[in-house]
């Protein structure tokens, strides 16, 4: 009698990390990396060698998510209890890794094609010493910036542009440079901080951190917001201002339904997340 067809299980997990010490998400040869962590215990655990995972997001070198989306799918050995597959997984990995959620899909989830736009947080100090706690979560300016002037370069940015004086190019070939660029907003809490919510369909290569260092350039009035049009229609990343420091940037949220990213409201500070299972 033939032995019975191992069943394949979906998995959507939800993940938050501390990017500092990673050389991004994606695996690399010889460097730590947020996905080469969670596949060599999830490997391990499931005894699946050949085990491949992916994420909604290519998060890059020292950026940080809160709301990073896994899928996979494999057989579950008979001693591991999916339910309980979030701890089992939270005991293994390293302390900046942490599992916030694991679900069973009862039908086909890809964590990168099923998903319908992205939130990104970006924190800034604007000419201020912070607290010492955070610094490794932030951009401090040299000096305090021009909000007025930085929100109506933002709100130039914002919809459906030719985004290619923003995109850093990654080596591999992109059909097109246009993205919809849903919200980009300046948000301030009473501590002085200042933080950029940038919220859109899909992101080119460091595309955030260039808008970003292009508002404090802005903001540092080395530019003025009447400037935009021009930079835009340029298409010549040159025309911008160099990239934020990757260590301000947030993964903030995830959406997978077309309309939810219009009443989505930010933690802030991202950094104060309060992980719980």
């Amino acid at each position: 009698m033939d032995s019975p067809t191992p069943q394949v299980t979906r998995f959507h997990l939800t993940l938050a990390y501390d990017g500092t010490r990673y050389a991004g998400w994606q695996v690399q040869p010889s460097h730590p990396t947020v996905q080469g962590e969670l596949l060599t215990r999830l490997r391990l655990m499931l005894r699946a060698p050949e085990l491949k995972i992916y994420g909604s997001s290519r998060t890059d070198a020292g950026v940080h998510a809160l709301d990073q989306q896994v899928s996979f799918e494999a057989v579950l050995p008979g001693d591991v209890d999916a339910s309980d597959l979030a701890r089992r997984l939270n005991r293994w990995l390293p302390e900046d890794i942490y599992v916030r959620s694991a679900r069973i899909c009862p039908g086909p989830f890809h964590a990168r094609h099923d998903n319908c736009g992205k939130a990104y947080t970006y924190c800034l100090a604007p000419g201020f010493k912070p607290n010492p706690l955070y610094v490794r979560y932030l951009w401090r300016t040299p000096r305090a910036l021009d909000l007025s002037a930085m929100a109506e370069a933002a709100a130039l940015l914002q919809g459906e542009h030719d985004f290619a004086s923003f995109a850093v190019n990654s080596g591999k070939p992109m059909e097109s440079t246009v993205r919809n660029l849903r919200r980009l907003e300046l948000m301030e809490t009473g501590d002085g901080m200042l933080y950029v919510n940038a919220v859109g369909d899909s992101f080119l290569y460091k595309m955030v951190r260039s808008l970003v260092g292009y508002l404090v350039h802005i903001g540092l009035g080395y530019g003025k917001p009447e400037q935009v049009p021009a930079i835009l229609s340029g298409k010549d990343r040159s025309l911008a201002a160099d990239s934020a420091p990757a260590r301000g940037l947030f993964l903030a949220k995830v959406f997978f339904s077309p309309e939810e990213w219009r009443s989505y409201q930010p933690i802030l500070p991202p950094f104060a997340f309060t992980p719980r299972l």
